[in-house]
């Protein structure tokens, strides 16, 4: 039993070899942009949950119904600044300094 390989004998095993770690690469990635795509839809679920939790809320604390403006995409109760509250018809969520005694924060 010979263990020397020739020239097109390595060729071909190395060439195996390239295509298999292609394949597996290509699953790999492949997977992984399953997975960002997932994850985009759970921040996408997380972010619509938490605003209507924020809205909800705000309807609490007043203690009447409001009307919520939807945000623009990308936008959610996490991802707001400071200052930035949330959007309602007839007026902001702060009542504070007109001398109403419905002082909120």
């Amino acid at each position: 039993m010979s263990f020397s390989y020739g020239a097109e004998k390595l060729w071909h095993l190395t060439h195996g070899m390239r295509r298999l770690i292609l394949v597996e690469s290509a699953r790999g990635t492949q997977r992984f942009k399953e997975l960002e795509d997932e994850l985009a839809i759970s921040h996408r679920q997380i972010d619509s949950t938490d605003h209507q939790l924020y809205a909800h809320d705000l309807q609490l604390r007043r203690g009447h119904n409001v009307r919520v403006v939807p945000l623009p995409p990308g936008g959610g109760a996490r991802t707001r600044q400071r200052g930035s509250g949330l959007q309602t018809r007839g007026g902001g969520t702060s009542r504070r300094g007109r001398g109403t005694g419905d002082d909120y924060e």
